[in-house]
């Protein structure tokens, strides 16, 4: 299937903003990363493949919600280091990519956050 919608669709600009200023990042720095990071699940296994499995996976079903352009998860602790790994990100860099993420899923779902570290998967 081919990538037809924008990996950062999901992603308010103000929260990557507010996140970017708290971190002493430029905007389009931050953009950038979120981006890498949406394609880096896209690329492979692909966003549909990995929450299958996480769901799969984890003791406790990952899943918040579903919405036609996005899955919001609450995900166990070990899967943002690894995201870092892939990526050779920073820790300031995964820091902030995972602020950007639990800021947008809180903005969107309010309590229903939980306390488990948010990532948000845009569809392709």
């Amino acid at each position: 299937m081919a990538d037809t919608r924008d990996p950062l669709d999901v992603f308010e600009g103000t929260v990557i903003e507010t996140v970017a200023r708290e971190r002493g990042l430029a905007v389009t720095d931050l953009r950038e990363l979120v981006r890498r990071h949406q394609q880096s699940v896209r690329d492979l296994p692909g966003v549909d493949n990995l929450v299958y499995e996480w769901r799969k996976a984890f003791a406790t079903d990952p899943l918040v919600e579903r919405r036609g352009d996005s899955y919001f998860l609450a995900v166990p602790g070990h899967v943002w280091p690894e995201f870092g790994s892939a990526l050779s990100l920073s820790t300031a860099e995964l820091n902030a990519l995972r602020a950007v993420h639990d800021r947008q899923l809180r903005a969107r779902l309010g309590d229903e956050a939980g306390d488990s570290d948010a990532i948000i998967l845009t569809r392709p």
